[in-house]
């Protein structure tokens, strides 16, 4: 190989050196990039987690305050229907 063709190869492989290092680090910036926004989207799938639990927290709140009100009223209820028994009881004792 003469002197030229020498500096030539030379220069070609600087070149691919500098395309390939360009590229490697457009490479590891769209990763940090990549990372930052997974990082991002996963707080924000916590909050929405969060949320969800909170809401679900309330649900049960209100389902267990709508089973209570169902059990005050059922034994209003019961008491109810003694008081009339014991009314009609004391009906038919004074006829």
């Amino acid at each position: 190989m003469t002197d030229d063709q020498l500096k030539q190869l030379i220069e070609s492989n600087a070149k691919s050196i500098a395309a390939l290092s360009d590229a490697m680090a457009t490479e590891r910036e769209a990763i940090a990039a990549d990372r930052e926004e997974r990082r991002a989207e996963r707080g924000q799938l916590y909050q929405y987690l969060g949320r969800i639990a909170a809401a679900q927290s309330n649900f049960y709140e209100v389902q267990a305050d709508y089973y209570h009100q169902l059990a005050v009223l059922s034994e209003r209820q019961i008491r109810t229907e003694e008081q009339i028994v014991k009314i009609l009881k004391h009906l038919s004792i004074t006829e």
